[in-house]
């Protein structure tokens, strides 16, 4: 099993209300009846209240490094990854469990 960890934090400017991240959320809760290789999916705000903390995070199982790479470019997941990049900065770990 593969997990992919990422971490979003908003851009300066960008509120947890701005209706990009809505609709951000409701793409994020497709992705996975639109990409078969993703096996688990866990992703929500961040609840802690740090100057420190990021605002959201994710995080996915594949059954293999190729079904994590097939995701990556997978036509449903890049629009998705475009959106977030306006809106935040992202960092990502993937692993091995």
């Amino acid at each position: 099993m593969i997990v992919h960890l990422v971490l979003f934090k908003l851009k300066p400017g960008v509120a947890r209300n701005d209706p990009r991240l809505a609709k951000l959320a409701v793409d994020m809760a497709a992705l996975p009846r639109r990409i078969p290789t993703i096996r688990g999916w866990e992703y929500g705000a961040n609840l802690t209240a740090d100057a420190e903390a990021w605002d959201y995070g994710l995080r996915a199982a594949f059954d293999s490094e190729s079904d994590l790479y097939a995701y990556f470019e997978h036509p449903a997941h890049l629009p998705v990854l475009e959106a977030w990049n306006e809106v935040a900065s992202l960092a990502f770990a993937d692993f091995r469990l």
